[in-house]
């Protein structure tokens, strides 16, 4: 494969994504691409002078493209995909239940890229009718600017949610359903190191005996609410004991005016902002706070972000970054079972600046030799060769 098709003009962050891997690619010397989604009329006309079947693939993140745009599809001629055999690689950047709706009428020769290895095995099982690609954590970017001093102890990027606003869907039938819904939160938040799947699968068999295939599909797509309400539990939740305990932290995103905690005055709130600027609030951090959002064997980019950036990241746990990074290369994990420790372990490093640089520095050589989009659009490339041979 010598040519790339890449898309810009959705989601800014999968944008920065994607436009990070094209430099690589283009050094390798793929000729790449960009559709814009915001400019479709144009965008196809170009396209269509560009691809050249058996030599052009697809890469895309959360099915643009793949949603019968029609710039890309017609009702008649289906995808240009298919019409010019084109194979579609997409990164799915959360898991399969999410996008349920999307995982239909895809072109033939759809290929799924998971960022999370349980995802990766849930939708080989629930999917068997799609190819998966395999798994290819999300990865860090390092900021082309010099770096200034850091004077924000801790960071955190990234949006908030009250778990308020879920209630209305945790309601929406009636107070069956409702505390059906509640049971499966509660033991999530009881129990963190489990995946929604496995315990909203165990709920609905409790109550409805074996279910299909097809039926638990619809029906987790339906909860994708339970992970989001999880997920914003956990990370309001660690910023308000943080703040408690006395620990100034800076936040970076929508929502954390909404946040109820004790002691408002340690919490300073930047407005949501682009991945730039992100990474600009990173390298000026000495501590930069990771929630997951409930990636059990995958890694998430504000990971790889702070360490390539210079700042220490205090993280809960999965099971790839764990295997990836150890303890003190680059990040501290913490347990969300047991927060009060996390605090502790912020103020220790906030107290020896020479422990924090050491850290930094260990993480900082491991993630730029294996966690950059760099990385990513190698393996990409090496993937895209293999499927021209085949």
């Amino acid at each position: 494969m010598k040519k790339i098709v890449m898309f810009r003009g959705g989601v800014e962050t999968l944008a920065f994504f994607s436009e990070e891997m094209a430099r690589e690619f283009q050094e390798m010397g793929y000729a790449v691409f960009f559709y814009d989604l915001k400019n479709e009329d144009e965008s196809a006309r170009k396209l269509k002078k560009f691809i050249k079947p058996g030599e052009t693939v697809m890469l895309t993140f959360n099915f643009q493209g793949l949603e019968q745009e029609p710039g890309v599809y017609g009702e008649r001629d289906g995808y240009i995909w298919d019409a010019y055999g084109i194979p579609c690689y997409n990164i799915a950047a959360d898991h399969p239940y999410f996008y349920d709706n999307r995982l239909r009428s895809l072109p033939r020769k759809y290929r799924h890229i998971s960022i999370d290895r349980l995802q990766e095995r849930y939708f080989q099982e629930y999917y068997p009718e799609y190819e998966s690609a395999g798994f290819l954590p999300l990865a860090g970017t390092v900021l082309r600017e010099p770096v200034q001093s850091r004077e924000t102890a801790v960071v955190m990027t990234g949006n908030y949610t009250p778990p308020s606003f879920f209630e209305q869907h945790i309601n929406w039938i009636n107070d069956e359903y409702a505390a059906f819904y509640r049971g499966i939160i509660d033991e999530l938040i009881e129990k963190p190191h489990q995946t929604v799947e496995e315990v909203a699968k165990r709920h609905c068999e409790r109550e409805m005996g074996e279910v299909s295939r097809e039926d638990l599909r619809l029906v987790l797509h339906k909860m994708i609410f339970i992970d989001l309400y999880v997920r914003n539990y956990w990370r309001g939740r660690v910023i308000k004991t943080l703040v408690e305990a006395g620990i100034p932290v800076e936040v970076i995103g929508k929502g954390w005016e909404e946040l109820d905690c004790g002691a408002p005055e340690n919490l300073a709130i930047h407005p949501q902002t682009d991945s730039k600027n992100c990474l600009r609030y990173l390298a000026r951090a000495k501590i930069s706070v990771n929630v997951m959002p409930w990636f059990k064997d995958g890694a998430h980019d504000r990971v790889f972000n702070s360490i390539l950036n210079g700042a220490v990241c205090v993280s809960d746990t999965s099971r790839y970054l764990c295997g990836e990074l150890h303890e003190g290369e680059g990040v501290c994990y913490y347990d969300l079972e047991h927060l009060p420790e996390l605090c502790g372990k912020v103020k220790d490093l906030l107290q020896n600046e020479t422990l924090l640089q050491e850290i930094a520095a260990r993480g900082r050589e491991k993630v730029l030799k294996s966690h950059t989009w760099k990385q990513r659009a190698r393996t990409l490339a090496e993937w895209f060769e293999k499927e021209e041979r085949v």
